[in-house]
């Protein structure tokens, strides 16, 4: 079977990886983050309340991780989560770790699949998801993950147990490029040296979920090797909807006393089925329903990437990469569609061009006309979209002190050459009883797209952190020059031939004062931008809304995205030998100049156009408590508050066409300045606590809580809003042996009916005149139980 085989293959990896940590470990390398020193022995006069220890977290500043900071010098409320923290809540991956413990994070299930979620983080978007408004970059070793076609973010490709540390940095930091709208997920990975051993954990349980990950490093004196693999597979809590993800990170390094070198191979393949929304009408007969299918998202994805740095001198460290990365994505969706009978031939089938209303006879595969038919209801749409990109990125790192003061400079450029080759196609079908589309094989002939695109990305940035005449008090000051061109070729015609360019200069600024380790405080302004992307500019019409993906028109161009963040905040924490307690309190605003958000605008749910809308803005505020208290060298009990409430609101007044929308003039509504934009909850809360016992029993229970959101389609916010929920998750593991440990995971203990995501659509011509209500909705997963092995060696 395939899933014993890449069991087989995965356990292979750590076993092999465990022999040659035993072969090649001949002097143990220097601990990648050390403990601090302990505290003084008491006097000889009597004991004494031990001294405060306070432990700083170093955080990156830049894509490339050679620029880290600590963290109190950082003028924004940086979230910093290692691999411990993910391994602990036992993921999937690192989007379901977010969506339950990160702070200001939720998640929308557009597609219920748990590897295609949409993240919101304050209020900005990361989805594998064309027609979703991206707002986060994202960086895995430096290297930029958002997709060249849409800014997208594919978390099914991301091996999460390769992955040592992310840093979530807020804002619009300049330094992380394009795109950085309200913050940036700065990924570093596990390497030989900071990862000797094995580790193996093999899950299975509700859904036939199949998880089986594996992962091993060793080291010698100047080289290491670290792989890591998994394996997912699972049916789906909806009908219909298997899906199944493979990752495979591959790498080996070397060190001397000044350099640094890494070789790192990654490879990943997915084939997932995510449903999508269904109408609320059917989900309350049954939330498992389908409304139609399939939706097919199959990914294909190779990347090398080479990195070093090197210490020029005593302050002086140079680090840089280069890399290529190749993804290939297919998809196959079944929807719903109106094919008419031709006016000038009747009884023949014709398609009509949205624009211009045009008809053109549908033809078989020899030539001959298609007869009419009204059981013709249904249309498979097929793409197939292949990005590769290229680049390379420097940076200069210069601690050397000015005056007897602390002074961190960085000087950095990266530059990039994507090429997206994107083709789709649009089929004639028939629906079949359980809405599942039966494929004809007649080709819509105004449905072809063929079209090319060269997109050359080029920033330069600098960067210095200074400490002021007062102790503890740190300037922070960058600038980045943003340069973008994009060319499109298109291949059957010359409607979507064009060449764009875009530039831009993002300044920030920010002072951070911590004269105490339980008090400090921050101020930061900080801007960056967003050009268009290809899929942007070629669907940006109301007079012609797209189906996406597989629609490309020759549209007005849209104006780039230009972002401005304003945060300030107080932080500290309290540490003592068994006792410690962190918070941080922050409020934040950004304001969007031109924003483009995707406009649900026909009777299908998918069905829109990309539109600028003027300002929008993001402002709230964010609070978290944490603490930990340790009863032994192995017992202790950590916890968690956090909170954050979200203003996001259109700033501007517009007119979007809405189709589906029930207040509708003509198909279309005025959205009013001040509208709060949908899919965007004003608050969220979480809470969670793990307790571990000294004779290996551990356990720990997640709450997360979040309110209403809007309806995408209802900008305007004339209906009610989606319902708030609460879902709780709970925990429990029993170490058996020194390596070994088994575990049980309940996720949504209470089962809990509530709802994530909605949007407006037609229903009646699928499921016929009593489903009238145009409100469709991504419902929750219910009550789910797995259980595992954990192997550490």
């Amino acid at each position: 079977m395939q899933v014993s085989r890449s069991l087989s293959c995965i356990l292979l990896v750590s076993l092999c990886t465990a022999r040659s940590a035993r072969a090649l470990d001949q002097a143990p390398a220097p601990p990648a983050n050390p403990a601090p020193p302990p505290a003084s022995a008491p006097a000889a006069s009597g004991p004494a309340a031990p001294e405060p220890v306070y432990e700083s977290v170093v955080t990156a500043t830049t894509p490339l991780h050679g620029s880290g900071l600590n963290k109190e010098q950082v003028p924004a409320n940086v979230q910093v989560i290692r691999a411990g923290d993910v391994a602990e809540l036992r993921s999937v991956d690192l989007s379901s770790y977010l969506g339950e413990a990160g702070l200001s994070v939720h998640i929308n299930d557009v597609q219920n699949n748990p590897l295609q979620p949409d993240l919101q983080y304050r209020g900005f978007l990361a989805s594998p998801l064309l027609g979703a408004s991206q707002g986060l970059s994202m960086y895995f070793d430096g290297v930029r993950l958002n997709e060249p076609f849409g800014d997208t973010i594919n978390w099914d490709l991301l091996p999460i147990n390769a992955i040592r540390s992310v840093d979530v940095i807020p804002g619009s930091n300049p330094a992380f490029g394009l795109n950085t709208l309200g913050g940036a997920l700065s990924m570093e990975t596990k390497t030989g040296f900071s990862d000797p051993g094995a580790d193996a954990t093999l899950l299975y349980g509700s859904w036939q979920r199949q998880l089986a990950r594996a992962s091993g490093g060793a080291h010698g004196d100047h080289f290491a090797v670290f792989a890591a693999a998994q394996m997912f597979n699972e049916d789906g809590w909806r009908a219909q909807s298997p899906s199944r993800a493979d990752q495979l990170f591959l790498s080996g390094a070397y060190r001397n006393r000044t350099t640094n070198a890494e070789l790192i191979l990654v490879g990943a393949s997915s084939k997932l089925i995510g449903n999508g929304p269904a109408p609320v009408q059917l989900v309350s007969a049954d939330r498992s329903a389908l409304f139609t299918t399939p939706d097919i998202t199959e990914n294909q994805l190779f990347m090398a990437l080479l990195r070093a740095d090197r210490s020029l001198a005593k302050h002086v460290f140079l680090s840089g990469h280069a890399y290529v990365r190749t993804n290939r994505t297919k998809s196959l969706n079944g929807d719903q569609r109106d094919w008419a009978e031709c006016t000038a031939m009747p009884g023949v089938l014709c398609a009509a061009d949205q624009a211009s209303g045009k008809q053109t006879p549908i033809v078989d595969g020899d030539g001959n006309p298609v007869p009419f038919n009204d059981s013709y209801n249904a249309a498979a749409n097929r793409t197939d979209t292949r990005q590769t990109s290229y680049g390379i990125a420097a940076q200069l790192a210069v601690d050397a002190p000015i005056a007897w003061l602390e002074n961190h400079l960085f000087l950095g450029f990266d530059g990039g050459q994507s090429r997206v080759r994107f083709r789709s196609r649009t089929t004639v079908g028939t629906f079949n009883a359980d809405r599942s589309t039966q494929d004809n094989g007649f080709l819509d002939p105004t449905s072809p797209i063929a079209v090319n695109t060269v997109t050359n990305d080029l920033g330069v940035y600098a960067s210095d952190n200074f400490n002021l005449f007062a102790p503890h008090l740190f300037l922070s000051a960058s600038v980045r020059l943003n340069l973008t061109s994009l060319s499109l070729a298109d291949q059957l015609g010359d409607e979507l031939t064009g060449d764009h360019s875009f530039h831009h200069i993002n300044p920030a600024a920010g002072l951070s004062y911590q004269p105490l380790p339980w008090l400090g405080a921050y101020f930061g302004f900080s801007e960056s931008n967003r050009a268009p992307t290809a899929i942007e500019l070629t669907c940006a019409s109301p007079d012609d809304p797209c189906r996406l993906p597989n629609a490309f028109l020759a549209d007005p161009e849209l104006s780039q995205v230009v972002s401005h963040t304003f945060e300030t905040g107080v932080r500290g924490g309290y540490h003592r030998q068994r006792l410690k307690l962190d918070y941080a309190v922050a409020a934040f605003q950004t304001t969007n100049a031109n924003d483009i958000i995707f406009i649900s605008s026909g009777t299908v749910a998918s069905q829109g156009y990309f539109k600028n809308v003027g300002d929008t803005r993001r402002q709230g505020l964010e609070a978290q408590l944490s603490g930990r208290h340790s009863f032994d060298a192995r017992g202790r009990l950590d916890w968690t508050l956090a909170y954050t409430f979200t203003d996001a609101t259109f700033q501007s007044p517009f007119t979007a066409l809405s189709a589906a929308h029930p207040d509708a003039i003509n198909g279309s509504i005025p959205v009013p300045a001040g509208a709060q934009i949908p899919s965007i909850p004003k608050h969220v809360g979480k809470a969670g606590v793990t307790f571990m016992a000294p004779f290996g029993l551990s356990g720990g229970v997640n709450v997360v809580a979040q309110s209403g959101q809007y309806y995408r389609g209802d900008e305007a916010n004339r209906l009610p809003q989606i319902a708030g929920y609460v879902v709780v998750n709970a925990r429990l593991a029993y170490q058996l042996a020194q390596p070994v440990s088994v575990f049980v995971l309940v996720d949504n203990i209470f089962n809990q009916r509530y709802s994530t995501f909605g949007v407006l659509g037609d229903a009646t011509e699928v499921l016929g005149p009593k489903f009238n209500d145009p409100r469709f909705v991504g419902v929750g997963a219910p009550r789910a139980a797995w259980g595992g092995v954990d192997v550490h060696y």
